[in-house]
This record gives structure tokens, sequence and C-alpha cells, in this order.
């Protein structure tokens, strides 16, 4: 079948580069299955065109006058699709992102016809209004496998859960790589199973093992010199291939990619020049980048910052980065395949020891090996440093991905959860939260009623702490209870957010350190170098402590943000606690929401001190004191140019906006046109906040 006997406008195949496809049969049996309103789960591997069958289905949806939602684990991911999808804009979709602000009502769903979003985003939508259910007739669940992930699955299969619970009318298309146990998520979500081992790029794979490279079907290859890793790189790439690295944490990635920058021969990774496009504050990591990137080689993990990360991932797809050594953050974010992609490290510390990884996450990361439209063949290659570790490699190549299983039985998630059902008045008792839970996938591979107690110790605990009210049989939310479940926060940080308040002892260090005390933050690791200085933070500031990991790590956490929000400057910051860019932004993230969300209790319990909380949050985002907020709304004014103009007099909005270009041009970065544009934009927003 080809795309055109589906009776798709010429615009729909412009996405496709105005090609008229033959669609794979996995594609075309998963269409078929969706034109007669089955839900379904399509299991194939990576790059083997699952997008093509969701787009199709969405705008089967669009012609019906029915909305979608297309759902995705990242939030890189989500601005991938999103750019996507927009290009059916020319059809008449409307199409959304939400990633962010699980304080929105859902009440946006009601202007688009398709909304990208993560699953925490769509969780939390159902939060505030499980009736949105109701309005969205297709979800996409993109990357289904990752429902058993420790830290993203629960929220996906809450969401699908509380969906079929809400409305069973509502269709489901899940999309993932090889699902071992695909009878399980099938049978859950009364599904229809599509599933293939077909890949548009041939897939062999291999193992280097002392210096020599041994597929599973075809000829070895020999390598000559200790550095087989180099000497492989080079064979690949004199032929035209990328290669994607991936090792077990950040410092082996610099390590690699630097000794890799120093061995390749020289020439093979066709150096060029290149102006660095940063902007703004200097950081560590800028000049080790601006060092390895001409060479052809770069790192990539989550300490870099997102622009960094953006980057470099653009000129790897552009082929002027030939070698990639990134951390398996890379496998489960950006869509970025290479002709070959080795997993130089098989095993990882984590929990205080080191262990292999798990046969799923080796099947994920190979199976970015080999580019559509590019290559004909992809090379999926595992380093084996010991006959212990060739063995082990051996056993995955041949082995399959462990089976998916429900994580939302947690003693957490079942008292978020639980909370969610009685503020949403979807469940009144035990009972009614069993009910719930039977229609999740854990109650599919259990049974419920095993689980009885966790939810009993979950309502009591609920009750006993003011989120709810009543009778086992007739339970209610509180206003507490409500506003928690809105901010989508967990009840445990709800109070130890409630304890701090409840003090009235506030401080910038202090709020700090109680934000970073929650789980929604997660710490930074306080080394033994850092003892003396977060001893003299906490003692300074008179925070109550115990002598423990998790209150240090905290401290040490609360110490960053204290820094950032005094505009001391990024490579300060890195340099001092020996982290990332990428480390500060993604804190600022997580405490940015805590802010606010501590801005939100108080408007009940410390009603005083809620515009103090609301500055903070916007502190927080920024990096910035109090004195020069306003300066920031301006658009591409960031915390270093807004303390440029605030020090040359221009310290408000009505002061930028009335200044002359020449001015703003004698402050140092501000060009005449960023002069120009700074003093449009501020007028701009003076006329919005006057209407």
């Amino acid at each position: 079948m080809r795309l055109t006997e589906l009776d798709l406008p010429g615009q729909f195949l412009d996405m496709f580069d105005g090609n008229d496809l033959e669609l794979y049969p996995h594609q075309e049996e998963a269409i078929k299955h969706l034109e007669a309103g089955r839900n379904v789960v399509v299991s194939v591997p990576t790059a083997s065109g699952k997008s093509l069958i969701a787009y199709v289905a969405i705008y089967r949806e669009f012609l019906k006058g029915r909305k979608s939602m297309y759902i995705v684990p990242l939030r890189a991911l989500a601005s991938e699709k999103y750019e996507d999808l927009k290009r059916m804009s020319s059809l008449g979709l409307k199409v959304a992102i939400s990633v962010g602000d699980y304080d929105d009502s859902p009440e946006f769903i009601k202007r688009f016809d398709v909304i990208v979003c993560t699953s925490e985003k769509a969780d939390s939508l159902f939060h505030h209004d499980p009736s949105l259910m109701f309005d969205i007739s297709l979800i996409v669940a993109d990357e289904l496998h990752l429902i058993g992930d420790e830290s993203r699955g629960a929220r996906l299969e809450t969401f699908l859960s509380a969906a079929r619970y809400m409305n069973p009318d509502t269709r489901i298309l899940g999309l993932s790589a090889t699902i071992s146990n695909i009878d399980d998520i099938s049978g859950w979500l009364d599904a229809e199973s599509v599933v293939s081992e077909f890949r548009p790029v041939k897939l062999q794979k291999g193992i280097l093992f002392n210096r020599t490279l041994e597929f599973q079907e075809g000829e070895p290859i020999s390598f000559k010199g200790k550095d087989d890793l180099a000497r492989l790189c080079e064979h690949f790439i004199s032929q035209g291939g990328q290669l994607l690295v991936f090792v077990n944490s950040r410092k082996r990635s610099e390590d690699l990619a630097r000794k890799l920058s120093y061995s390749l021969e020289e020439g093979i990774t066709g150096q060029f020049q290149w102006e660095p496009p940063w902007g703004g504050e200097t950081d560590r990591y800028q000049g080790i980048l601006e060092e390895f990137i001409p060479k052809g080689v770069s790192f990539h993990h989550a300490g870099l910052s997102s622009a960094q990360r953006t980057v470099v991932e653009s000129l790897f797809r552009e082929g002027r980065i030939k070698v990639l050594v990134a951390t398996p953050t890379l496998a489960a974010g950006v869509n970025l395949p290479a002709r070959v992609v080795v997993i130089r490290d098989i095993t990882r510390f984590s929990d205080g020891y080191v262990g292999y990884i798990s046969n799923t996450e080796v099947h994920q990361m190979l199976g970015r090996a080999g580019r559509p439209k590019y290559d004909r063949t992809g090379f999926g290659i595992i380093y084996a440093a010991s006959e212990t570790s060739l063995e082990r490699a051996w056993e995955y190549l041949d082995g399959e991905p462990e089976p998916v299983f429900s994580g939302i039985g947690k003693e957490s998630l079942v008292r978020f959860n639980s909370l969610a059902l009685v503020s949403t008045g979807l469940a009144r008792s035990i009972n009614d939260v069993m009910g719930f839970h039977e229609k999740t996938l854990l109650g599919f591979q259990t049974d419920i009623s095993a689980h009885m107690g966790r939810f009993g110790e979950a309502l009591s605990f609920l009750s006993e702490n003011g989120f709810i009210r009543g009778t086992e049989d007739d339970y209610k939310v509180t206003k507490l209870g409500k506003t928690v479940s809105d901010l989508y926060i967990d009840p445990v940080s709800a109070l130890i957010l409630k304890r701090y308040l409840d003090q009235g002892n506030i401080s910038d260090q202090r709020t700090l350190y109680n934000i970073c005390l929650t789980p929604e933050v997660p710490s930074l690791i306080a080394k033994k170098d850092d003892t003396e200085d977060v001893l003299f933070f906490m003692e300074e500031n008179g925070l109550e402590y115990e002598d423990s990991t998790d209150t240090f790590n905290s401290a040490k956490t609360a110490m960053v943000l204290y820094d950032w929000v005094n505009e001391k400057s990024t490579d300060y910051i890195t340099n001092r606690y020996g982290i990332g860019p990428g480390d500060i932004q993604a804190k600022v993230s997580s405490a940015e929401w805590m802010a606010y969300s501590l801005s939100r209790l108080a408007s009940m319990l410390l009603p005083e001190r809620r515009t103090y909380f609301e500055m903070l949050a916007i502190r927080i985002r920024e990096g910035i004191k109090e004195d020069i907020w306003e300066l920031t709304a301006i658009p591409n004014i960031g915390r270093v140019r807004a303390r440029r103009l605030y020090t040359s007099g221009l310290t408000s909005l009505d002061s930028v906006a009335g200044a002359k270009e020449e001015e703003i041009t004698r402050i140092a970065g501000f060009s005449h046109k960023l002069a120009s544009e700074t003093i449009s934009h501020a007028r701009t927003v003076l006329q919005r906040r006057r209407r």
C-alpha cells in the first residue's frame, strides 16, 4: 500500500519530501487496525517509521473534528515532535506544545487539534480536570516501553489508565521499541499488537575485543596498535561514517573525547573552522568544546548547558562532528542516529555498587545505528575489555529486552495518586482507589487486593496530615489537598514546605534549603571537600540538620541556588561546586516550581509572604537579585545584560523604553541592533502591562 491510497492530500505528502511512500507491512497493519477503531501497540525497532503511523492517525482524527494528544517522555523529544507536527499546519491543524507549569488549566486544549506534551504534563492536566479526557479522542504514547522505567514510567501509566477509566472510547496508539512481554501491554490496553523486526537500515551487530571486531554475521576486522577504539573510529570515518560512543559517566565522556581528539589519525575527522556561538556567560566546558569540536570530536552529557547540547547535536547532524562520546542520557533523549554505535561501557556505578546495564538499555543504544536515507547498514558494536565482559557482551547481542512491569505500586506514587483521585472526585473510599488501580498495568499484572494495605496507609497519611477529611467510606479533599494535587507535588513535599511556613522565620537561605529538602529537587552530591563549607552555611543560617548524607546534599544544592540568585557567574558556580551549567539549569527548573508552590501554600498559611515567594520564583528562574527583576522581562535581556543596564542607570522598564539608542550602545555587549530592539521590546512589555 502507498500513502496516496489512504486518500491523503498533497500537503500531507510534503511532510515526507513529497514522496508517495510505500508503506512497510507493520505500518499498513497498524493503520488498518486504527481505521477499524481499535487501540494499537506497535513494537518495532528504532527508525522503522513509527511516527508516520501516528501522523496518519492524527490527521484522520482531525478530519473527523476530533482532538489528539501526543505524549513523549522528555521535553527535548516534545520539542522535536512539535516541530514535526507543525508541518501539518498547512492542512489546517492547530498544534500546541505544553511541557511546563503544572498549574495550567486544561482549558487551552479546546483551542487546538493536537497537543504535544510530556507524560508528567498530561498527568498534571488530569489532576486539574479529569473531564479533559472527553475532549481527547486519540492518545499517542511514544516510547511506550519506558512505562517500566523507574523514574518516568509511572506518570504515563497513570495517565493512560485515567484516560481509559474516564472515557473508554478514547483510543490509544502506543509506539515502542521491542517489548518482550507485549502481550501484557496490549492486554492491559485492550489493544492489537503489531510486532515486527523489520528495519529499513540493516543492523549489523558485533563485539570489539582484543583489537578484533567480530560480527554476528560476516568477516571479522582486525586493527593494529593498542588503541583499537581509535582505529575502529578511523576505519568507519574513512568510509564516510559517524560514530556515537556511549560511556558510563560524564568524566569518561570528556576523557575519552580528549583522548580520541589526540589519537585519531590527523585529518581523518576533517578539521574545520568554527565560530563558537555561545554568547552570554562563560563556563568551564566552553574552552574544552572549543578545543575538541574543530577536530571533529565532542562529548555530550547532562552537565552541558542546553545551548551547548543543542550546538553539539546540530554539528553532529550536519556531519561536522565525526565522533560523539556521550552518556546514556542521549540514548533516551533526542533523535540522533549514527552509522556506528559503540557501547564502550557495559557497567555502571549505581546504589553503591557496580553492575551491568540492562538488556533494554543496550538494545536502545544499539538501535540508533544506521541513518535512514544515508546508510544501507548500521553497525552496533559492544566494546569488551575482558574475557568476562566478552561473555556478557555476547549475551546482550543474543538476548531480549527485559519485560516491562508496572512501577506505580511504590509507596510515594500510591500516596500521590490517591490524593489525585480524591481531589478529582474519582474516589471517595479505599474501594474506589483500588477500583481505579485495577485499570492500571499494576492491576493487570498483579492481584490488586494484595496492595490493599498500602492503599489504606496512603489514605490514612493523607487524612492525618490534612489533605483529605471524612471517614473511610466518604473521603473529601480539603483546600490544602486540592492545592497540592493541582500543584502536582508530592504530599510529603507539601508537608516540608508547610512546616517551614509554620515556623515563620523566612530568609532566602532557609527557603532554598527547605525547597531542596523536597523530593522534587534532586540533590547534588556533597563530597568530603564540601563538608566545611556546608556546615558553615547551615550553622550561619540556623538550619536544623541531621548528620546525614541527604541533609548535606540538600544544603549543597541550596548553596548553589543561593549563589545563583545572588548573580554569581556560571563560571564561578560550576568551578566552586564541581558541576556543569546543565546541573544549574536542572536545579533551577525544579526549584522554581517549588518556590511557586510555596507562594500558593503561603496564600493560605502565611499570606503576607506570598509576594516574597512569587518574587523568589522569578529570581530562581532568571538567576538575579530582586532589583533587576523587571528588566529581565525584556526579551533577550538575561541577568548579565540586565545588570549592565541597571548599573548604567537604566533601572526600570520605563527608563529603558525612554532611552536613546546611543545610551544603550555605550554599554558593553549591546550592538546598535540589540539596543534598538531592547528599547522597542521594553515599550511593548509596558503596553501589555497597562492594558
